[in-house]
């Protein structure tokens, strides 16, 4: 048990990636408290028509399984399409699903979409993007804007929690909670989304820590002890921010 007086972190995210954060943050001595607020849920989609095309877009890590699995099921090979994904976390379990050539942007879709339009060309093929149902429309649109023909399919949704589990409302409660985690804006916005307005006061002692300026944008609805936001979206970048509260 951490000897912190505050000894818990909570950590938002859905597998994949939640049991290795876990694993990092008790090894920096803290008390990781898993709560993922959203459930992935894969969509069967159509796409088949791989003859002339350029590349695969990842913008999130949920989306590889479900394309792998349509690939599998379609007899497609697809190893040797480049993919470009978002960040370094994407790319290597890109690399793990078995596609050879992957390229991250580091960052974020902005940074993608200009990674593309550099490294690639519009009259070479099309580009295949597996999403998450009704996001990914930025990029979309930035990738449109340099000429280029990209074709989007919903991979995977997410839902959101019915209710904040038990353990971390008495966690709360009991004021034994450091500091937050949220890998997406998503998981931000299901977050407030779900905290009761007899609770809110309690997060003022708390430092929430978002991967980007967007899941900013939602924590700020709520008062917190402090907002962090990671220079670069990785799990490493997030936990240097931790600032021990007593």
């Amino acid at each position: 048990m951490s000897k912190k007086n505050k000894p818990y972190l909570v950590i938002t995210r859905p597998e994949p990636g939640l049991s290795e954060t876990a694993q990092k943050v008790a090894q920096l001595g803290w008390q990781p408290l898993l709560m993922p607020v959203m459930t992935i849920h894969s969509l069967p989609f159509e796409y088949s028509d791989m003859d002339g095309l350029q590349a695969i877009i990842f913008t999130s890590r949920q989306a590889i399984i479900p394309t792998i699995q349509h690939f599998i099921k379609q007899h497609i090979t697809f190893q040797h399409i480049p993919a470009f994904t978002v960040g370094d976390i994407t790319a290597q379990d890109a690399k793990q699903a078995g596609f050879v050539h992957v390229i991250s942007a580091g960052k974020d879709a902005v940074t993608l979409a200009e990674l593309i339009t550099r490294q690639l060309s519009p009259d070479k093929g099309k580009l295949f993007f597996p999403s998450a149902l009704e996001q990914g429309q930025l990029l979309v649109e930035l990738v449109q804007q340099s000429g280029f023909n990209i074709v989007q399919r919903a991979a995977y949704k997410t839902e959101s929690i019915l209710k904040l589990p038990d353990e971390f409302t008495s966690q709360l409660q009991a004021k034994a909670i450091n500091s937050i985690l949220f890998f997406s804006s998503e998981t931000a916005r299901f977050f407030v989304e779900l905290v009761p307005t007899e609770l809110q006061h309690y997060f003022q002692s708390i430092q929430a820590i978002g991967i980007s300026p967007k899941a900013k944008k939602y924590l700020e609805h709520m008062s917190w002890r402090s907002i962090e936001i990671a220079a670069h979206p990785n799990t490493e970048e997030m936990l240097c921010l931790l600032k021990e509260h007593f």
